[in-house]
């Protein structure tokens, strides 16, 4: 070999497949997304522990605050669906519901109006708008008692109103997004086909504002549904409690019902579930307008 001259490299043998160089960067890519998937799955698990322990106490007869095979038994949800249990739920479902109907029609009209009128001061007031979706309830709940108190007002209807005046702000913004979106050349041949305000809001932005409008009701209602200052201090009669509330009477100084408050809490959890389900639909295709504009 005359000096000077590299050696050849060594060539592979042939038909093997090269191997190409190892890179730091893949390296490094594939344990950063081990530890995430590691970290992940640990937060699933802390997440997941507590689902578990209101099934498994929920069917124990002896059932305590830890994970453990539950003997088997039907009392818990038969106890959370009778006498006040049972009343509270549906004491849940009034206060939630009127709330939310309050809440979203008073919400769809002042966003059309925010949305399509001409308004002296519009941006200012959606300013003051969105600030009061931040404003702290337990600054207002001493004022308002003193309020319903003096007014005779302390029981289930008056604080449905009072929890739908408290998520209106942040309905509005959301539903006046949505209309937002709405061309106006839809609403414009409405128009011209003589339609009154009431029909366009009915016919054409209603049907195509229908995701935010169901997405605010949604909110509205899981906001009144989990409530628990409001109806605490607003509610005097314990007929009227609604189930957020009935959960600690569960609680005693003695004795704490473990199975009873993973049955009723199972029980409780159900209608949002429900709700998500049956509302799926009008979000799984995204916001889709649909009609025509007239030439």
């Amino acid at each position: 070999m005359t000096a000077g001259v590299a050696a050849p490299a060594p060539q592979a043998p042939s038909g093997a497949p090269v191997q190409p160089p190892a890179n730091p960067a893949s390296r490094r890519s594939m344990s950063n997304k081990a530890i995430s998937n590691l970290l992940l799955t640990v937060f699933g698990v802390l997440f997941l522990l507590p689902m578990v322990w209101l099934v498994l106490a929920s069917l124990d007869a002896n059932a305590t605050w830890s994970v453990e095979i539950p003997h088997l038994t039907g009392a818990n949800f038969a106890a959370a669906l009778s006498g006040s249990d049972l009343q509270s739920l549906i004491n849940s479902i009034i206060l939630s519901g009127v709330s939310t109907a309050i809440a979203t029609v008073c919400g769809a009209l002042a966003a059309y109006a925010l949305s399509r009128r001409r308004i002296p001061w519009k941006g200012p007031l959606l300013l003051i708008v969105l600030f009061l979706t931040g404003v702290p309830l337990a600054i207002l709940i001493i004022p308002i008692f003193e309020l319903f108190s003096d007014l005779g007002w302390l029981s289930i209807l008056p604080c449905a109103l009072f929890l739908a005046v408290t998520t209106l702000p942040f309905e509005i913004y959301l539903i006046k997004n949505f209309i937002d979106a709405v061309p106006q050349d839809l609403e414009e041949a409405a128009r011209m086909e003589r339609a009154g305000t009431m029909q366009i809001l009915l016919k054409v932005i209603g049907p195509l504002a229908m995701p935010g409008i169901a997405a605010a009701a949604i909110f509205g209602f899981v906001t009144a549904w989990g409530s628990f200052l409001i109806p605490l201090v607003l509610i005097t009669s314990p007929n009227q409690q609604p189930g957020s509330i009935a959960i600690f009477g569960f609680i005693g100084a003695a004795h704490v019902q473990y199975g009873n408050i993973a049955a009723f809490s199972l029980i409780y959890a159900v209608p949002i579930f429900l709700l998500y389900a049956i509302s799926s639909r009008l979000f799984r295709g995204g916001f889709v307008l649909s009609g025509a504009v007239r030439g």
